[in-house]
């Protein structure tokens, strides 16, 4: 695996943790804003908010980062296989 996938895969998980964690706050933002009143609820809005904007900003990055060309660099097997198989990487027929 080369260290490009390896990162594309950290964002990825680290995107998702950031996802999950907007939805635990705002729910809970729902849950204690009758208990504890409206700064709770804002506390933990404003929280939410956080990670989401965090979310956002990792999952540009990894934009940026993640392979180029087929699923995770599937590309480069398949072009290889082609070559093995006839001796090009050519794989459309000339028109």
């Amino acid at each position: 695996m080369t260290p490009r996938i390896a990162w594309h895969r950290v964002l990825v998980t680290v995107v998702v943790v950031f996802l999950a964690l907007a939805v635990v706050f705002y729910a809970l933002s729902v849950f204690l804003a009758p208990a504890d009143g409206r700064n709770t609820a804002g506390l933990f809005v404003g929280w939410a908010m956080f990670a989401m904007i965090g979310a956002i900003g990792v999952g540009i990055v990894d934009f940026f980062v993640r392979p180029l060309g087929g699923r995770s660099g599937d590309a480069d097997v398949m072009a290889a296989a082609e070559e093995a198989r006839t001796g090009s990487t050519r794989t459309q027929q000339a028109r």
